[in-house]
């Protein structure tokens, strides 16, 4: 599935380099969902513009990331379970200044 996901970074995103030696990004945000809850998603980026968004950023800032997303289900030592979703970003927006407001 493509779509749009907003929400808030909740750490530092990482670079990482694949075993190709190919460098890539990984960073985990919260997004809102329809209840007032938040959805936690795993984040990879590839491509180098997205990449150099990502670079810039800490936690707390808010992004809206384009892409394609993978739903999952996420089962917790009480054996519930929690939606989670799987992104790779293609393209990322950023306002790391919202963040300090």
């Amino acid at each position: 599935m493509d779509g749009l996901i907003t929400g808030r970074l909740t750490g530092i995103p990482e670079s990482r380099v694949d075993r190709n030696r190919r460098p890539y990004m990984v960073a985990r945000m919260r997004a809102n969902a329809g209840d007032g809850s938040s959805i936690p998603v795993n984040i990879v980026a590839f491509d180098s513009a997205p990449c150099a968004v990502l670079r810039s950023l800490s936690e707390g800032d808010a992004i809206a990331l384009r892409g394609s997303f993978t739903p999952k289900v996420w089962i917790d030592r009480q054996e519930q379970s929690h939606a989670v979703l799987d992104l790779v970003a293609q393209q990322v927006l950023a306002a790391p200044n919202l963040s300090d407001l």
